[in-house]
């Protein structure tokens, strides 16, 4: 089918558009299947970037959602139109602006795919290639920050070997098979350098096409059933690899990239610093790292709205009280992940304070990396 499209739209205009459409539609389900992450009207807490954004009503917060999936379904049906994709953009950014929940690394590619397009809308080879060098710092970067002992951990071993293949400890230790999970960063990394360096990206691409076949498979109903959101994102990279490399035309242009600076330094310069703490980590690529900083909460039963998400495994810890991790909850309802961040973390870890009140909730930040656990004070006005 997807040959046949690729066929009917020969000219490198109207690729642009089927890519286009093609992200649209992929950004569509996902914000209708994660649809409480852009709304208000929930449990879990909006956190706005600024005080002020925390005061804006949450009819506001719908009006953005509900103009955001009307923009994006006319971008699908109709010829495609520099006016509505600026309109969804800014749309986008502000409803961003509300909840730092929103700020995803599948948003953040669409957004900038979103904007090259703007940019330069009568100039599809420079389009091509800033989302084809998008893709190799998405590959190159995930890798990078795979290649961590949390990773190994966590992902590797618990989810992985353990969870989806059902291999004992003892079985693992025998086979020594640990350390191979390093084959999982070391790959994306080699194939970010291939796409880049390679004289045939379309080849490149198949494999990685067949890398997101994996992670379907392993993230989705028939494997782990997790992160649900990621299943759709998946699907959208695995379209978008077969249109933009089918033709296998994607030069390097010296010129073009000079032009591009700014995106060089977003995608290629910025993301080190988040090796540092310095930088957003969603916007530096950073994919199942099992880096950051995580929040579990502790609350009497009597806080109805919140036993719903009880994770029973933190009972001990919470001494028989509710235990609820933030992430899990933000699966939960809001079918996303909770952003690693710790000032994020925190923030949020504050407002459930104030709203609950100190003597009925507890609040702990975990730092994955320091393996320590810190609690939330209680401030004076809580």
């Amino acid at each position: 089918m997807l040959m046949n499209l690729l066929k009917s739209f020969a000219s490198e205009n109207q690729r642009i558009a089927v890519l286009v459409k093609i992200i649209c539609f992929f950004w569509l389900i996902t914000k209708l299947w994660s649809y409480k992450t852009w709304i208000a009207d929930r449990v879990y807490p909006v956190v706005a970037p600024f005080e002020i954004l925390q005061e804006v009503p949450p009819s506001l917060h719908l009006i953005f959602f509900g103009l955001s999936l009307v923009i994006l379904f006319l971008i699908i049906v109709f010829k495609l139109n520099r006016s509505l994709l600026i309109v969804l953009f800014i749309l986008e950014i502000v409803s961003c602006s509300l909840d730092s929940v929103r700020w995803h690394p599948w948003e953040f590619m669409y957004l900038c795919f979103t904007l090259t397009v703007i940019l330069n809308f009568s100039k599809p080879k420079t389009v091509f290639l800033l989302l084809h060098l998008f893709l190799v710092a998405t590959f190159f970067y995930s890798g990078l920050h795979k290649l961590n002992r949390n990773f190994l951990d966590y992902f590797w071993r618990d989810h992985i070997l353990t969870a989806f293949f059902g291999l004992s400890n003892e079985v693992i230790l025998k086979y020594k098979l640990f350390f191979v999970g390093l084959l999982i960063p070391v790959t994306e990394i080699f194939l970010a350098f291939l796409l880049f360096f390679g004289k045939s990206k379309k080849k490149t691409s198949y494999i990685l096409i067949a890398l997101h076949v994996g992670i379907l498979i392993l993230l989705g109903p028939f494997g782990l059933n997790y992160n649900s959101i990621v299943w759709i994102w998946n699907l959208a990279m695995i379209a978008i690899l077969f249109l933009l490399y089918q033709k296998d035309d994607i030069t390097f242009d010296k010129t073009i990239i000079s032009s591009q600076l700014p995106w060089m330094i977003l995608w290629f310069i910025m993301p080190i610093y988040s090796f540092f703490g310095r930088y957003y980590q969603y916007f530096s690529f950073n994919l199942y790292s099992a880096k950051g900083t995580q929040l579990y909460i502790c609350t009497k039963k009597s806080n109805k709205d919140l036993t719903t998400f009880d994770d029973k495994s933190f009972t001990s810890f919470c001494n028989g009280k509710v235990g609820i991790a933030l992430q899990n909850w933000a699966m939960a309802e809001l079918k996303s992940a909770s952003s690693p961040e710790l000032e994020i973390q925190q923030k949020a870890g504050q407002i459930l304070l104030k709203k609950y009140g100190c003597e009925n909730i507890s609040v702990f930040l975990y730092n994955v990396d320091k393996q320590s656990m810190t609690k939330l004070s209680c401030s004076a006005d809580h």
